[in-house]
């Protein structure tokens, strides 16, 4: 390109030469060549290094995301950690909205095809897509009645053995993983919209006692795997033909110009509360006059999402504000020696609702992570709680409502890529003051932040 602007530039100058009969150049003018020439070669230079990331941006959608094997590797962790409170014999009530569950576990899905027929430009051509979500929906509904007929595992309503992994968990991610990756360079919201609505279906599924919080982890990561093995096997195929070239946007520069100076932003929060240890008779009220013995309540992990809301004050300062909703499994167990057994009693689900605010310090490392410090205070309200006879369906005890202040500190790590969001996890440590109720627990999420 720049050897044919010199050859042109280089013709019209001997043509004009001819005319001024052999009039010399004024040096102004040899400078301003050289400019223009300058630029030129500038212009070349980022046209080419422009070139070369989208060619990288195609070689990532290809390849085979290995990260996002994780959070099936999570799924098993839980199973393994939570296998002490699943064997516990105690039933929980049958809530019966199987089918209503289905809609935000299929609203991902059903959102990706709705945007395909009405013309909005996917990653996939449509031979691809069908390839590839055909394979996700075989690879995902596979591998999930699977192992659910091969574990048999009951559910803890008692509905069925079916209860090992969540087949809607599963569904609902391998959806929001598909509109990720069709849609997700359109805008961060679609992307953190997708998996939002993942996460509602896993709450919905452990609210409902249909599940246990292992099972809708490895549900969800089943969902994430076989989505990312049903596209690494069509990318086998088709090659790079059927898919529409990704291209590097303005938008993309300034969101890491934001990431390294001012991060001001909005995050979706999933993860889960540990806290070892039972609950002891001190935090409830058993309501019936006529027991004497003890009574010790068994907490499973708990399931927290949320949203953080982060302002920066400059590179390094932030206040944040912070609202999550935590509901956690309890099951009452009974000493030998009252006449009460650990099924004569309904377990319960527990949930609390978290308003924090936090002070970080966060300084980038490199050009494409963060590692923050933060201190977090605010209430935890506890919901009444309550457990009932199975025989006559009177309340047992209950764990009443109330406010508590709570404090904690927190560090975290995030990474922005390719993807439109920026991805992290917290780890937090968290008191909560005047309480026998779970007074110290410890919080692990993810999250995916939207740079706004």
């Amino acid at each position: 390109m720049i050897k044919s602007f010199a050859a042109s530039l280089l013709f019209l100058l001997l043509s004009l030469g001819f005319q001024a009969k052999a009039q010399t150049i004024p040096d102004s003018t040899l400078r301003n060549m050289e400019q223009m020439i300058e630029q030129m070669e500038k212009v070349n230079q980022a046209k080419q290094e422009i070139g070369k990331f989208e060619r990288n941006l195609l070689r990532d959608e290809m390849a085979f995301k290995w990260m996002e094997m994780a959070p099936l590797v999570g799924g098993l962790i839980q199973t393994a950690t939570n296998h002490p409170f699943n064997d516990k014999s105690v039933l929980f009530k049958e809530k019966g909205h199987d089918a209503l569950d289905y809609v935000p576990a299929s609203l991902t899905l059903l959102t990706t095809w709705t945007m395909k027929a009405f013309g909005v430009e996917s990653r996939s051509k449509i031979k691809r897509m069908v390839t590839a979500n055909a394979i996700a929906l075989g690879l995902n509904v596979g591998i999930t009645q699977g192992i659910k007929h091969t574990t048999k595992e009951l559910r803890p309503d008692g509905k069925d053995n079916h209860s090992m992994p969540s087949g809607h968990t599963a569904i609902s991610y391998m959806g929001a993983t598909i509109l990720h990756r069709e849609y997700g360079h359109q805008s961060p919201w679609i992307s953190v919209g997708g998996y939002a609505a993942a996460t509602a279906t896993e709450m919905l599924r452990l609210h409902h006692n249909a599940h246990y919080l292992n099972d809708i982890f490895v549900g969800a990561g089943i969902g994430i795997a076989s989505t990312n093995i049903a596209y690494w096997l069509t990318d086998q195929i088709y090659g790079a033909k059927e898919i529409n070239r990704p291209n590097l946007y303005l938008g993309d520069v300034v969101r890491f110009g934001r990431f390294l100076e001012q991060p001001i932003s909005l995050s979706l929060i999933s993860g889960t509360e540990i806290r070892t240890g039972h609950i002891s008779q001190d935090a409830f009220d058993v309501l019936d006059s006529n027991f004497d013995g003890n009574v010790k309540l068994y907490p499973s992990s708990t399931l927290t999402s949320g949203l953080e809301y982060s302002y920066f004050f400059n590179s390094n300062w932030a206040v944040e504000g912070i609202a999550r909703i935590a509901e956690t499994k309890l099951k009452p167990v009974f000493s030998e020696s009252t006449n009460l057994h650990t099924g004569d009693v309904y377990g319960e689900n527990m949930c609390q609702y978290h308003a924090n605010v936090a002070v970080k310090y966060s300084i980038p490392i490199g050009l494409s992570q963060r590692f923050s410090l933060r201190t977090l205070a605010g209430d935890r309200y506890t919901l009444k709680t309550q457990f009932e006879r199975r025989d006559n369906n009177k309340t047992f005890m209950e764990i009443p409502s109330s406010h508590r202040f709570e404090w904690g500190l927190g560090i975290s790590l995030e990474s922005i890529g390719n993807d439109k969001y920026v991805a992290g996890f917290n780890f937090d440590y968290l008191h909560t003051a005047k309480t026998n109720l779970q007074p110290n627990k410890f919080l692990i999420s993810s999250f995916w932040k939207i740079i706004l």
